[in-house]
């Protein structure tokens, strides 16, 4: 039992969770739930707290000011969102490849590293997030991106205590669902792909843009590009 209780992504709860949450507050205790309805990725209806007190924030502190200026460009959020990063940000980059091109996309991922070890990143301030789940990635399940990178990412499976087991390497590599609630200094954004912008895409390049502190890469599909490019 305890006296403070404070729920982090709350959008990806479903309301079994939050009564289990609940019990293990103390009578008199205090409960925080933290949520943010464009990084509903999962489609779940948002958790009903009914008689708390609710506060809006549509403030980002954490993104370049350029991602959040590029988003507002491609669509819009539920409410628009405030930048307040003090920084303006590096140029936004964006690598293009032909859809369904494996090949492609591993050599435009591999050259969007290259992009940002030459801006002054090491590589423990890199990582390398999908567009695509583990199982449809291209790149999720290599143990190495080319000789000189070798990947941390998710192998899919558990140890005894149920915590991931995480492939041995240096450059971090995850699908933007489980990256999601993460950032890093730079972040390269590969394997983006869509027909069309709806509002499911829109929260997963919500979702994986604004993972970056201070760089972003796009390594996007020619159809995504078209779509995403043509709005900036």
């Amino acid at each position: 039992m305890y006296d403070v209780l404070i729920v982090d992504e709350g959008q990806d709860f479903s309301v079994a969770w939050r009564d289990i949450l609940m019990r293990m507050v103390k009578e008199g205790g205090r409960a925080t739930w933290l949520e943010d309805p464009t990084q509903n990725l999962y489609g779940r209806d948002m958790v009903p707290l009914p008689g708390w007190v609710t506060l809006h924030s549509h403030t980002n502190y954490r993104s370049p000011r350029q991602v959040v200026d590029m988003l507002a460009s491609i669509g819009e959020a539920r409410q628009p969102v405030e930048a307040a990063s003090p920084f303006e940000g590096a140029d936004i980059e964006a690598l293009v490849y032909p859809e369904g091109d494996s090949k492609a996309i591993l050599a435009q991922t591999k050259h969007a590293i290259t992009l940002c070890l030459a801006a002054g990143f090491a590589r423990q301030d890199i990582a390398i997030a999908s567009f695509r789940g583990r199982e449809k990635s291209a790149i999720l399940g290599r143990d190495t991106l080319g000789d000189a990178h070798r990947l941390k990412s998710f192998t899919g499976e558990y140890d005894l205590f149920g915590n991931p087991v995480f492939r041995d390497g240096g450059l971090l590599a995850e699908s933007v669902y489980r990256f999601k609630g993460q950032s890093a200094p730079a972040v390269i954004f590969t394997e983006i792909d869509f027909e069309q912008i709806d509002e499911l895409v829109f929260r997963k390049l919500f979702v994986g843009m604004t993972r970056a502190r201070l760089k972003l890469v796009l390594v996007l599909s020619e159809r995504a590009a078209e779509q995403i490019l043509n709005r900036i």
